[in-house]
């Protein structure tokens, strides 16, 4: 955003990118709010959370603010552990869940966590929807064409329906988390292309799905 559309006291969504930038996290002398706030701010890498506005530095074009936690927190895999258990090179992956003591009593963090400087351009409209790149909505496209190959059509529409019923499912979550709503456009992207191969398999009355009868097979 524009730092001259923002105002002191709302609330908007950050969209903080996966490199932050270096005057970000090595910032000197550093108070106990400080390191928090860059340690917080590591884990929102990639992601969104919620910004309430403070104060505004226009000669920077900097925010200052506030963001109410909770103790969920998500933790991105690096590749030696995801190779360590053994996933799949793409994509990348993370562990999402709550801080917990070793007897599973749930950590209480801080009521807010305290952020300065932040670039304002980082900041968005709460209502602004989450979208993802056509590159990963391609990726999600061809994924669900694997899965497809080598099914029966009515395999397919069963496959087409349980992919309907996640949607629902992951658009009740959206509601309450920017993280389900990137997942949400990821569960539309894959209950449409179930769908699209579906009518295929309709159309061309063919007794299994294969990728060199479907023109719009996306070639690896």
């Amino acid at each position: 955003m524009r730092v001259q559309d923002i105002r002191i006291g709302e609330t908007y969504q950050v969209k903080v990118p996966q490199r932050l930038p270096s005057a970000l996290h090595t910032r000197y002398p550093r108070t106990r709010t400080e390191f928090a706030a860059d340690m917080r701010l590591q884990q929102h890498r990639g992601d969104r959370f919620e910004l309430t506005v403070t104060d505004i530095a226009p000669e920077t074009a900097t925010v200052d603010g506030y963001e109410a936690t909770t103790n969920r927190v998500t933790l991105r895999l690096t590749a030696e552990q995801a190779e360590l258990l053994e996933l799949p090179a793409d994509p990348e992956y993370e562990i999402d869940g709550f801080i917990t003591d070793t007897e599973g009593n749930e950590a209480i963090l801080a009521a807010t966590v305290t952020y300065a400087g932040l670039p304002a351009t980082w900041l968005r409209p709460l209502e602004e929807p989450v979208r993802i790149a056509p590159s990963t909505a391609r990726f999600y496209r061809a994924r669900v064409q694997a899965q497809a190959t080598g099914m029966t059509a009515q395999d397919i529409t069963r496959a087409a329906a349980d992919a309907k019923e996640h949607q629902r499912d992951v658009a009740g979550q959206a509601l309450d988390s920017y993280r389900a709503e990137q997942w949400l456009r990821i569960a539309e992207v894959q209950h449409q292309e179930w769908r699209r191969i579906s009518a295929l398999m309709t159309d061309t009355t063919r007794k299994t799905y294969a990728l060199q009868n479907d023109p719009e097979a996306i070639a690896e």
